[in-house]
């Protein structure tokens, strides 16, 4: 199951990955934040044993599109805590992994550091977190944010080919 609110969904790219049976994959496309909440309400009550992995590509695109006052905002993030139950639900009641992508803006402050759009309603329901990047030479970075049990800020190096994700730390 994937949900695409920035139209990137990729067969080829999955293809690329190794994945097989890209016919088995179902995609959502909702254009706005109420569709959203709507496509989740209803994948809650679709789901089935055969349902193995859910993708939301991006959770806060829509949220980001819509926020443009402070009153709006604090609707959507309530919103948002909500999209995040059903999908806590899901993960939970079927015992399937969940994947949700963010994205982040520049500090204003100068920082170097990038901020979660969505603030910490995210962070808050996410049990695992990886900040992915480019680093200064351009190679794709993985880094481990938050961890139940494993050591935070162990960072690796990957690519993305065939057959899939090629660790390329060493």
């Amino acid at each position: 199951m994937f949900i695409d609110t920035e139209s990137g969904f990729s067969p080829k790219r999955l293809s690329l990955m190794g994945v097989k049976n890209l016919e088995d994959i179902i995609v959502f496309q909702p254009r706005d934040f109420a569709s959203q909440e709507i496509t989740l309400v209803k994948l809650e009550k679709i789901m089935s044993t055969r349902i193995g992995f859910v993708c939301v590509d991006s959770l806060v695109s829509l949220y980001r599109l819509e926020g443009h006052d402070h009153k709006k905002r604090t609707e959507l993030a309530r919103q948002l805590g909500n999209d995040l139950l059903i999908l806590s639900r899901i993960a939970r009641d079927f015992d399937i992994p969940l994947v949700i992508t963010n994205q982040v803006y520049d500090d204003v402050t100068g920082s170097r550091e990038k901020i979660p759009i969505g603030g910490d309603v995210l962070k808050y329901w996410s049990k695992l977190i990886i900040k992915l990047e480019k680093d200064d030479q351009n190679k794709r970075k993985a880094t481990l944010v938050r961890h139940p049990y494993k050591k935070e800020g162990e960072s690796a190096y990957y690519d993305i080919g065939d057959p899939g994700i090629i660790d390329v730390s060493s």
